[in-house]
């Protein structure tokens, strides 16, 4: 494989964790506090923005309507990321949507509070290039994601669940912290509910997983990760 080749790394997931470090609590001191409630917008696709968010608690859906109506799943913010940062600098208007999924406290940093406090603080703009960067990288995973059959894009949403969500990581096996729905994964990865359904079944019967309820456990996680870095590599 040429190097222009190399698929996106499965480090890059798209479920947005916090964003840690000095830096990334100075940008947060520069917020103004937002509650929002479930189902409620932060931003629409379509519109500009001035400003960018940071969820302090909650979770958050990023989403897209493409052309033919349906809707893909871009990523989850969880507390301590930020989103929006890209529209909120380049003057354009939003590619995406942002929409509460559970209660969520968020802080909203104007672009003009950035820019003065980097003024002094150059390292305030480093770290928004840096996520827009990652960002980035989320858009070519969902485009690498597409050119994959239904088995392997599974296998590697479940690889980026168990990083960001395992219990038990570490371990042979994992429970994921989180009961996502399946229509919700399958929206990730751009199958159907029936589509996903399925794979996950076979998954199952192979023994790599167990359905607790609608809980989801990593029972194999040796073989998963296999099955991970021979999609991903």
């Amino acid at each position: 494989m040429a190097p222009h080749d190399v698929p996106p790394s499965p480090t890059v997931s798209p479920f947005l964790l916090a964003e840690p470090g000095a830096v990334s609590r100075r940008i947060e001191a520069l917020g103004i506090p937002r509650p929002v409630r479930p189902g409620e917008h932060l931003y629409r696709q379509g519109e500009p923005s001035s400003s960018f968010h940071v969820v302090v608690s909650g979770r958050v859906r990023v989403h897209m309507l493409r052309p033919d109506g349906t809707v893909r799943v871009i990523s989850w913010a969880e507390p301590g990321a930020s989103l929006g940062e890209g529209v909120c600098f380049d003057g354009g208007l939003n590619q995406v949507s942002a929409t509460a999924i559970t209660p969520c406290e968020l802080l909203v940093v104007g672009r003009d509070a950035l820019v003065a406090a980097a003024r002094d603080e150059p390292e305030l703009l480093v770290e928004i290039v840096r996520r827009v960067s990652y960002k980035q990288r989320i858009l070519h995973l969902h485009v690498f994601l597409d050119g994959l059959p239904a088995r392997e894009r599974v296998v590697l949403l479940l690889g980026h669940l168990v990083e960001a969500y395992g219990d038990g990581a570490l371990g042979t096996s994992a429970r994921l912290s989180v009961r996502p729905p399946v229509d919700e994964l399958a929206l990730m990865v751009g199958l159907t509910r029936v589509t996903l359904s399925r794979e996950l079944s076979r998954l199952v019967a192979e023994g790599v997983l167990v359905k607790d309820g609608r809980s989801i456990v990593v029972r194999d996680l040796p073989t998963l990760r296999r099955r991970v870095d021979a999609v991903a590599v």
